[in-house]
């Protein structure tokens, strides 16, 4: 078996050289800085203007990166205006338990930012809650889903509770209203 592995060797080493020699050239055709322009010029590089073939204007590479371009990723791409929604909502608030673990929209949950659980709202979608049995209110965005407790329409956080003066009651009916013009 030692000839058929040292065969195995070289036949994939130069295709594996050849692979990446490939890709670095397609990167710089890209405008991204070749290897040498990253390492301060310590690395001798064989770029696409080595080649002895006429380039066509409309196939010049871009000088501009991705990040330059202005692209975005999927979390801000523009999405459609979420619904209007107002009226009652059983909500409860979770804290410690949940702190610091990824959210539904990739965000660290923190307690003491005002977020909040939703099945169905368009995640980023900004809402009000006001506590009807004490006047008080608080904003807050859909940055989760949840609850998944039967009988509760969102869970906020600590920071919401402690806001609308829930905290020791646990679960409370909320007016909620998501129409605050932006």
């Amino acid at each position: 078996m030692a000839p058929w592995n040292l065969l195995k060797k070289a036949v994939c080493c130069p295709a594996v050289f050849l692979c990446i020699l490939s890709i670095g050239s397609a990167l710089v055709s890209l405008g991204y800085p070749s290897a040498g322009a990253i390492h301060g010029g310590s690395v001798e590089t064989i770029g696409p203007d080595t080649t002895d073939v006429p380039r066509d204007p409309l196939s010049a590479p871009s000088t501009a990166l991705p990040e330059e371009v202005g692209c975005l990723t999927p979390a801000q791409l523009p999405r459609p205006a979420p619904p209007n929604v107002s009226g009652e909502v059983t909500a409860s608030w979770y804290g410690s338990k949940h702190h610091n673990r990824l959210t539904a929209s990739g965000q660290k949950f923190d307690m003491h930012k005002n977020t909040l659980a939703h099945r169905t709202l368009p995640l980023g979608t900004k809402v009000r809650l006001v506590n009807p049995d004490n006047g008080k209110s608080a904003e807050g965005v859909v940055n989760d889903r949840g609850p998944y407790i039967k009988g509760r329409d969102m869970d906020v956080s600590y920071a919401m509770a402690k806001q609308l003066g829930f905290i020791k009651k646990g679960v409370i009916k909320l007016d909620i209203e998501n129409d605050m013009g932006g």
